[in-house]
């Protein structure tokens, strides 16, 4: 038994030809569709990128409890737990967060990883031409990008060779799991020529969208949407040619495969690009899936049932008949793809700090948060670590002073309490919590109004999902003080 997981960073489905784009071309995605089940309705859990992958580990959520941070010391991790039942784990992956402070327990869980220098900014090349600050990410971007031509050293192209490698290296072995992580097609948009003239023979500029309001038409709108359309066509490049392999050695009848991405990303859409600030729309929340069993045989078909990141790590577990942990809350998706059988009613889905929402496939609410007054919003953990940096002292002389022993998932270990309101750091992700409560709630009808433009009024819609909400929530032991904070 072996298992493929492919995933990419900041997948929008509406630019895929299998959930209805007419633009983007991604014939390989097409014939994914043709080997897989597709999802319909599956859904982000903890954003954004970080936040995510604890999520493909751990199979429950992170936002409730925390921002952005490493896997603490008793989370359950998937890869880690293969490697006990005696499942080899081999992840290759360009996505530069899992080397910087906030991400630097994930890559160990694995038997044995390969990582890709150079996207987004990364800590790599070394030339001091125009340095004034460390996190200078577009500087450093542009430094990158001198050793990232040609194609052949584009960190998307090693990242497939290294996975290829691996395949090529244990195709005729047993008991692996392959991880395989793309940080395309995130933002900035540096990519080939030849992908970009399929949509384009213009000298366009604009690869870089700014995270703010900006307005649909606009050349900057424009722009960026054919970049991120060229980057999709350059995953869909790679991804055919790992189908490829899979059909020359005959992989299909005995390997899973996952493709799925760790969420969306807003191009215009409700006249906002990127993501991390505005309300938790589909653009952002709604992600492609797909997954083949062999032990089914079940491929070209949908399924309307709801799913998220959270069942990821439960279903490769049950792939290899691996019982999930007790603290795993996800649900492995078999039951889905042999006959419909759904696995949740509800979803919870957000940021640390901001909206929780909530879905059940038809309608979606965003509950703001109602104060932001001290002392109901804190991050609990061992390790206090943000994406670029520790916790700052200014943040941890508000810790409380004795560890925190109420959770269960924890699995008897006292935790820290931090305070975590107000503003910490611009180069972190965990800041202006407060900000989001401008959007106030939302509530939408997604089969009358997929687009989500006209929001509803509906006391009574609203009273169901306030109550599933809360009854999530108990589940996942989300802490006290934030029942308070969002007036539940």
């Amino acid at each position: 038994m072996r298992t493929i997981t492919i995933m990419y960073d900041s997948l929008n489905r509406n630019y895929l030809p299998c959930y209805g784009d007419t633009k983007t071309i991604a014939p390989s995605f097409k014939r994914l569709e043709k080997h897989t089940v597709t999802f319909d309705s599956f859904y982000a859990g903890s954003l954004p990128c970080i936040p995510a992958r604890r999520e493909l580990h751990t199979g429950r959520y992170n936002f409730l409890h925390r921002c952005w941070g490493p896997l603490e010391p008793f989370d359950d991790s998937m890869p880690g737990i293969l490697g006990k039942h005696g499942i080899y784990s081999h992840c290759v992956t360009d996505h530069a967060h899992y080397w910087q402070e906030g991400g630097s327990t994930y890559h160990t869980k694995f038997s044995t990883c390969e990582m890709i220098r150079g996207q987004e900014g990364d800590f790599w090349v070394g030339k001091t031409e125009g340095f004034t600050q460390n996190t200078d990410l577009h500087r450093q971007d542009n430094v990158n990008r001198t050793e990232m031509v040609p194609e052949e050293n584009h960190p998307h192209y090693k990242t497939f060779k290294a996975g290829l490698k691996f395949l090529e290296d244990n195709v005729e072995r047993d008991n692996w799991y392959l991880h395989i992580e793309y940080f395309d097609p995130h933002e900035p948009y540096f990519v080939p020529d030849r992908y970009k003239k399929l949509y384009t023979e213009e000298d366009i500029k604009f690869d870089w969208p700014f995270y703010g309001e900006v307005e649909q038409n606009t050349k900057e709108v424009k722009e960026a949407r054919l970049y991120y359309r060229a980057v999709l066509s350059m995953c869909d490049n790679y991804l055919g040619k790992i189908l490829d392999f899979m059909d020359e050695h005959g992989m299909w009848k005995d390997t899973m495969l996952i493709v799925n991405t760790d969420h969306g990303y807003m191009l215009g859409d409700h006249g906002y690009f990127g993501k991390n600030y505005q309300p938790n729309y589909e653009e952002i929340v709604h992600t492609p899936f797909f997954l083949w069993n062999p032990e089914t045989g079940l491929a070209g078909e949908r399924r309307k049932e709801l799913a998220q990141t959270i069942d990821i790590a439960p279903t490769v577990l049950d792939y290899f008949h691996i019982d999930k942990p007790r603290d795993m809350l996800g649900s492995s998706l078999f039951p889905i793809i042999r006959n419909h059988q759904k696995i949740h009613d509800y979803v919870l889905f957000g940021y640390f700090g901001k909206h929780v929402n909530i879905t059940d496939g038809h309608y979606v609410y965003m509950r703001a948060g109602r104060s932001g007054k001290e002392g109901l919003l804190y991050n609990y953990t061992l390790l206090p670590l943000h994406m670029f940096e520790p916790f700052s002292v200014e943040e941890l002389a508000g810790i409380e002073k004795e560890l925190v022993e109420s959770f269960g998932f924890t699995k008897g270990v006292p935790v820290m309490k931090i305070p975590a309101s107000g503003i910490t750091s611009p180069k972190n992700t965990c800041y202006m919590f407060e900000e989001h409560m401008k959007y106030g709630d939302m509530l939408f009808d997604l089969e009358k109004d997929p687009e989500q433009i006209h929001p509803l009024n509906d006391n009574e819609v609203k009273k169901k999902m306030i109550e599933a909400m809360k009854k999530l929530m108990d589940e996942n032991e989300a802490p006290e003080e934030l029942y308070k904070r969002m007036d539940l």
